[in-house]
């Protein structure tokens, strides 16, 4: 008899995490797999069944009706194990355990009692600091009645303790990679600088700035951004015009994930403004290892959950959050076209050989059969 999975992530596309590497993973290890999430349409593709929900229009409605009827129908699946992804599904998530007495994997992206702390629509940090507790007791509540905790990275796997848990790393799937060929030398790539992923408007300004830095200083720097599709596109592009460099940045409207090789290969250097929140001392940003994988040099804030795993490797420059240090550093990179061809060869190297899907999908198959078959049915 097949062994059965239900992935619970609210996401409005195909995911690289929960449908290109976790769901395509388990499928091809043998269980039968669907995925709950707010796509356009129930279907299946590549053999794994998404179920579909549209989600009600005001915050607090989406909130609870929502989950609810995610809850309901993963009720009705029949399935041996849950694997959500979503926060505020834990509520949910411990009851589905209760009721159903099936195993329950809780996959937690974010750091996010200190996400909370980024959050605009709360008013005042007096009210932030008692979310932030409320998330964090949720958390740790909730993990008490699942049977395995898996995070995205190492930092926020220390905040858990619990007899199961697992860092699997969203490093890329060698698949991305062959998406597109590279068949455009270096120096003939149209875009200087590639951003991809979510681009809130404390990574955005900085970028900016940066821009102007480099037009100030006769630099003419090409920007191509690739938001994700909640990021604020129509915000973003207005003060691109505000600041007259519309010349300067190339913003189109949300890309596959098939299909962002396409536009790597077509640049020369990746970057990652990311500010020293709380939340970002503990996340790991799966761009830089997307940049990596397409032989791009990456300039990034110098942070520990990079770090880690690029310094002293010759393949990114870590510098100050600042707009001046990001712009020397695009600065001496373009100024040193073969420094920096060179410095996206190492890169793609260490992606090819160690920071890809290939050894977490190990860790997650071993994690799922010590689940099922170890006399934990």
């Amino acid at each position: 008899m097949k062994k059965k999975v239900c992935i619970i992530h609210k996401v409005s596309t195909l995911d690289p995490r929960s449908f290109f590497k976790e769901g395509r993973s388990l499928k091809k290890a043998g269980y039968d797999t669907c995925i709950m999430s707010l796509y356009d349409k129930s279907e299946t593709i590549e053999g794994i069944k998404l179920v579909s929900f549209n989600p009600p229009k005001y915050r607090l409605i989406r909130f609870l009706l929502t989950n609810y009827y995610i809850f309901m129908k993963a009720m009705k699946e029949k399935v041996d194990i849950y694997h959500f992804h979503d926060f505020d599904f834990v509520p949910w998530a411990v009851l589905l355990k209760i009721i159903t007495r099936k195993k329950v994997i809780y996959d937690v992206h974010e750091a996010h009692p200190e996400w909370v702390f980024m959050k605009t629509y709360i008013p005042t940090n007096f009210l932030k600091k008692i979310v932030s507790r409320l998330v964090y007791m949720t958390e740790r509540i909730g993990s008490l009645f699942f049977d395995a905790i898996i995070t995205n990275d190492n930092f926020v796997l220390q905040d858990f303790k619990h007899k199961k848990k697992e860092v699997i790393y969203n490093f890329p799937i060698l698949e991305f990679f062959k998406f597109s060929n590279n068949n455009i030398p270096y120096q003939s790539r149209e875009f200087d600088i590639i951003f991809i992923g979510s681009l809130p408007p404390w990574h955005f300004i900085h970028m900016l700035e940066t821009a102007e830095i480099l037009k100030d200083n006769d630099y003419y720097v090409k920007w191509l951004l690739l938001p994700s599709k909640s990021s604020p596109r129509e915000w973003i592009l207005s003060q691109i015009n505000n600041k007259k460099l519309s010349e300067y940045f190339s913003v189109p409207e949300t890309v596959p994930f098939e299909s962002v090789p396409k536009y790597l290969y077509n640049s020369r250097i990746g970057i990652i403004t990311i500010p020293p929140f709380k939340k970002y001392l503990k996340n790991i940003p799966l761009k830089m290892f997307e940049y990596m994988g397409c032989s791009l040099p990456v300039i990034a804030s110098d942070l520990p959950p990079s770090r880690q795993f690029v310094d002293g490797k010759g393949c990114a420059v870590l510098v100050k959050h600042d707009p001046e240090a990001y712009a020397n550093a695009i600065i001496s990179l373009l100024d040193n076209p073969q420094k920096a061809e060179e410095m996206g060869k190492r890169g793609k190297k260490l992606v090819m050989e160690d920071y890809n899907w290939n050894t977490e999908e190990q860790k997650l198959l071993r994690l799922y059969t010590n689940l099922y078959d170890n006399g934990e049915k």
